[in-house]
């Protein structure tokens, strides 16, 4: 109960993390917050053994360490990968 209302809030919150990296793609602080909510979920769904919901996190994180590593534009497309994971 409590990782589906921590969960729901960090969701909600990365939705608008991810329309703001969408205006501003060059900022940091930003990046590394909606990192760390995704792989907050990713870490706490494997925990308690949601390994679907931990599949999908763990690929949306592998593809927000490219972008924080500077081999991918946070551009449209990865916006709507990220925007699809956190629907799923």
């Amino acid at each position: 109960r409590e990782f589906l209302v921590e969960s729901h809030e960090s969701l909600a919150q990365l939705d608008l993390d991810l329309v703001t990296l969408e205006r501003e793609p060059g900022d940091r602080e930003t990046l590394a917050r909606v990192f760390r909510t995704v792989h907050t979920v990713k870490g706490t769904a494997g925990f308690l053994g949601l390994r679907r919901l931990e599949a999908v996190a763990h690929a949306g994180e592998n593809l927000l360490a490219r972008v924080r590593a500077g081999e991918l534009p946070f551009g449209p497309d990865v916006a709507t990968a990220l925007l699809r994971a956190v629907d799923a």
